[in-house]
């Protein structure tokens, strides 16, 4: 009689806690609100382009709407299927739930004004939710990543997706709005679209 010893993939450093089995409805759905704010917002950016410059445009503002509401169903999805790890990591799609309302919200209140500018001071300090909550996605991103919980592309397009806000800040800072818009554009698609429609597709986590 032989025996044959199998490593094991477990971190000895993390506790070992039982993980809650995804919904694939759920899944499915975010996965869904998620490609639709993606798609939604990087047209409504492209037809806007560089006009975003002059003031409060309702096209990019209501597909700003829809994308942030799709970030929020994909943060609930990581959340509650503890994809990010059952560590002090699970604070940051906590962090994120908090973020992204404060988000959606200074979008809504913008209608009321037609420049940036024009923002008082408390609608400003509510706008700090919108790179807070893109600098938060890109450490979901690593978290996602390094625990490895989920498997294939889905395990590194939440970090490509998190990508998003540096990647476009670059391109405005060396390019223009015009090459910020084109960089945000293919992210939008290539990640966030792209991992909406592989979580709709095989919606189990």
């Amino acid at each position: 009689m032989s025996s044959r010893i199998v490593p094991s993939n477990v971190d000895p450093h993390e506790p070992v806690v039982a993980r809650p089995s995804s919904n694939p409805a759920q899944v499915r759905i975010s996965g869904l609100l998620l490609a639709a704010g993606a798609v939604a917002w990087s047209a409504g950016t492209v037809i806007v382009g560089d006009r975003v410059q002059d003031g409060v445009q309702t096209l990019d503002t209501v597909t700003g709407m829809m994308f942030v509401a799709g970030l929020f169903a994909f943060v609930w999805t990581v959340h509650v299927t503890r994809s990010a790890g059952d560590g002090w990591t699970r604070v940051i799609p906590m962090g994120l739930m908090a973020l992204l309302p404060g988000a959606f919200v200074t979008n809504v209140l913008s209608f009321g004004y037609a420049t940036y500018d024009e923002f008082p001071l408390p609608l400003l300090i509510l706008d700090a939710c919108w790179p807070l909550s893109q600098l938060g996605m890109l450490a979901l991103g690593l978290a996602v990543a390094i625990r490895g919980r989920l498997r294939g592309a889905v395990r590194w397009l939440p970090l490509l997706a998190g990508l998003w806000f540096p990647v476009t800040v670059l391109a405005q800072t060396l390019g223009g709005s015009t090459v910020s818009v084109y960089a945000s554009t293919a992210l939008l698609l290539g990640a966030h679209a792209h991992l909406g429609l592989r979580l709709a597709v095989r919606p189990t986590l």
